[in-house]
């Protein structure tokens, strides 16, 4: 039901395609905002309107709108009040805030809308858990969990009153605390500290590959530094090789380890591509084994762990120290998986889920049913003997294409871009947000407003993007402003633009964003 509000207050309906409603501009109707003809013999006369689509509307008594019955915004200090979406109020600590919430916004959203530094590593879309309250009142008005939070959730072993503020709104008055307030992180992360685009991360599915040296500590206890840093380098230089030859890049040498990812630029047959790495890496260490041996009397062996799943993919660091690095429970478990070779004297293992990725492409001489260190689940390796004939495509890393007489930029693989997901994408120093609502649309990662990044705005059911610093709306899929710094964009219309509409295409099983 509709509540009575005061006058001059604009009312939202829902209002159903080819229906008619008439809206009663004396504001004397006990019935709002409907004429029930309770005012019969005045001079008032109901305002008849027909809805050609399902939509909201807002219906305005102020009888200053120069679009009656509806409200555009033509008078001045007037508070649109939504009725489909109250506003709560949320006391924050230890900020020891007040705001308010309306039904349709996140926590996370109307928090940066009012200036709290509020933490949110993934960009809002439930990925992580740097965004997490604890609800200190109010828990009955939270919503219930989405599917995203709850599998964190789970995960995490998170109790009911822990909350994630992306995830999350509210339909009642609620206290909660925000968890993660160190110092150091808000200087880090905080989004409003610059106008520069920085890349908090991106949820990536991609395969990781460990590579450790077994034996290599006897092997170098009986050499000079000089010799040991040279077989070093001479193996590194092999395995890099090999590595980058089928689509691979080396994140990181941790020791005598090697950290590389598949897919970050390529992302079809990834996990084939890293397998046949694997394969070729212990063909080129076997060679190698003989040189070691005609050059110091001695030799070691590689061990290789290959794992497929989702990762967060960002720069860390600050300064000349910030690198691109990959974080999450699958770069730990191919880790992992690596070490089992030890136990089970294998040289090269993949995980399940990589093998489904492979399975009708490669030839498996032994597979291991057992519990990873640090986890209580069984899990299956596979210790893969060949790559089968003709599996492998030509690796190519092509980025840019003419494609109709336009130059295309290769972004993400449209696998990894879910319906209702968006995820940013970096090229010719320019960000942009990919967005999958419908269709997959692209949008310049600004606020016009004041240049902030919009990647942790919050997407609508009606195909817009709230920015979360100053009250605004803009349709993604068209740039057009809905809300302007809290008011219609009518009203302040001189100040209003559009957010840069970049045009996307899906070609090859990607996505491309046109370049000029």
């Amino acid at each position: 039901m509709l509540e009575t509000v005061k006058k001059n207050s604009p009312y939202s309906i829902n209002v159903e395609e080819g229906k008619s409603y008439y809206w009663c501009s004396c504001g004397k109707s006990a019935n709002q905002p409907f004429c029930d003809g309770s005012h019969k013999g005045s001079e008032f006369v109901p305002l008849k309107f027909e809805a050609n689509t399902s939509k909201a509307v807002f219906f305005c008594g102020c009888k200053e709108t120069e679009n009656a019955p509806l409200c555009d915004g033509s008078h001045k200090n007037i508070t649109l009040i939504n009725r489909n979406a109250p506003l709560s109020k949320a006391q924050i600590e230890p900020d020891n805030r007040e705001i308010e919430i309306p039904k349709e916004e996140t926590i996370l959203t109307a928090s940066l809308r009012n200036d709290i530094s509020h933490l949110s590593a993934c960009g809002g879309i439930g990925k992580c858990s740097t965004c997490r309250i604890e609800v200190l009142e109010g828990l009955e008005f939270c919503c219930k969990k989405t599917d995203l939070e709850e599998k964190l959730a789970q995960r995490l072993h998170l109790p009911d009153n822990i909350r994630l503020a992306c995830q999350t709104k509210v339909s009642g008055n609620i206290r909660y605390r925000r968890l993660l307030l160190d110092k150091r992180d808000l200087t880090l992360s905080s989004q409003l500290a610059t106008q520069k685009l920085e890349s908090v991360g991106t949820i990536r599915n991609l395969s990781i590959m460990f590579c450790d040296i077994k034996g290599f500590t006897p092997f170098s206890e009986a050499l000079s530094a000089y010799d040991v840093i040279f077989i070093l380098n001479r193996y590194f230089s092999i395995m890099r090789e090999v590595i980058i030859q089928n689509g691979g890049e080396i994140n990181n040498y941790i020791g005598d380890a090697i950290l590389a990812i598949f897919g970050l630029k390529e992302s079809r047959q990834q996990t084939l591509r890293a397998t046949n790495a694997g394969l070729e890496m212990l063909k080129a260490m076997d060679e190698f084994k003989d040189y070691l041996k005609k050059a110091y009397g001695r030799s070691f062996d590689i061990r290789i762990g290959i794992h497929y799943g989702e990762v967060i993919v960002g720069s860390v660091g600050y300064g000349e120290d910030k690198k691109l690095t990959v974080i999450g429970d699958t770069v730990n478990i191919a880790s992992r998986i690596e070490a089992i070779n030890k136990d089970s004297d294998t040289r090269i293992l993949i995980s399940d889920s990589a093998f489904k990725e492979i399975e009708n492409f490669v030839d498996v001489r032994n597979f291991l049913r057992l519990k990873l260190r640090g986890s209580s689940k069984l899990i299956t390796l596979h210790e893969v003997s060949e790559i089968k004939k003709d599996a492998m495509l030509e690796y190519t890393s092509v980025k840019e294409k003419f494609i109709e007489g336009k130059k295309w930029v290769r972004t993400l693989p449209k696998e990894e871009l879910l319906p209702g997901e968006k995820k940013k994408f970096e090229f010719s120093d320019k960000e942009i947000l990919l967005i999958n609502q419908e269709g997959v649309f692209a949008i310049e990662n600004y606020c016009p407003h004041m240049n902030l990044p919009l990647d942790v705005g919050q997407i609508t059911d009606v195909g817009t993007i709230l920015c979360p610093y100053h009250n605004s709306e803009f349709c993604f899929k068209s740039g057009e402003v809905k809300r302007w710094v809290g008011a219609p964009p009518t009203k302040v219309n001189e100040k209003c633009e559009p957010l840069k509409i970049v045009p996307t295409k899906e070609f090859e099983s990607y996505i491309w964003v046109q370049k000029d």
